[in-house]
């Protein structure tokens, strides 16, 4: 019975998984094709993708190595834009506490957007994702899928991108992309304030350096939340 769970837990994982590798063609393909436009050899730019495992600081990295950035730099940016994933990790530690380090370590690295978007869904749910040994089977069957499907879409765009047509509007795939990612997550109004705060302040601070606008997105999403949150559970009261 316990192993008819674990099969049913691996099976719903996957087919979520695929759905989204399906819904990521447009920005894994968009991510390919500019890395191959930046002179790095392109065997190094698909060897990126289990390296980094995250589209926009991938692509990041891939763009300023092209350029001849410094090690450190690159090292640097990508933490920045990753930082939104400190964010992923604090809200999955209750429902990861009892696991044991190798495998908090190893679902720490699986971490992406969408593997949150999935594992946050499904923990969220009446029953808690299942037991412990469901919601690991869940989540890993997740993220390896995820990061499977996104390396060989990262490939096929690398190889294939000099043929994308120039009118193509690739670089609408990745805001598009986050959006459908993020929108099954909105289930009330302050999570509604908390998303349209955020990004319109991401959408502000677009244009300073390193990704640092998705940070300055990110606090002010929590901030109006936590206020909006506030006002609802006071006029409860």
């Amino acid at each position: 019975m316990d192993s008819d769970r674990l099969q049913a837990a691996r099976g719903a994982a996957a087919r979520d998984a695929l759905l989204v590798v399906l819904s990521y063609i447009p920005f894994g393909l968009a991510a390919g094709a500019a890395m191959a436009t930046t002179g790095v050899d392109p065997l190094l730019s698909i060897a990126t993708s289990p390296v980094v495992f995250a589209g926009a600081a991938q692509l990041a990295a891939v763009q300023l190595l092209g350029a001849g950035a410094g090690i450190a730099l690159i090292a640097a940016t990508v933490a920045v834009i990753n930082a939104r994933h400190l964010l992923y990790s604090a809200a999955l530690q209750p429902h990861l506490q009892s696991w044991s380090r190798p495998q908090r370590l190893l679902a720490a690295y699986l971490l992406a957007d969408p593997v949150y978007a999935l594992a946050a869904a499904r923990f969220e749910k009446s029953d808690g994702g299942g037991t412990e040994r469901e919601k690991r089977a869940y989540y890993f069957t997740a993220g390896v899928t995820c990061l499977v499907g996104w390396s060989a879409l990262v490939t096929i765009g690398v190889l294939v991108g000099g043929f994308i047509p120039d009118w193509v509007p690739l670089e609408l795939a990745i805001p598009l992309t986050f959006l459908l990612l993020a929108l099954p997550l909105v289930r009330d109004l302050p999570g509604l304030i908390a998303g349209a705060v955020g990004g319109l302040a991401a959408l502000a601070a677009s244009g300073l350096p390193m990704g640092v606008s998705i940070l300055v997105g990110a606090a002010a999403g929590i901030f109006a939340g936590a206020l909006a949150m506030g006002h609802e559970e006071a006029a409860r009261a």
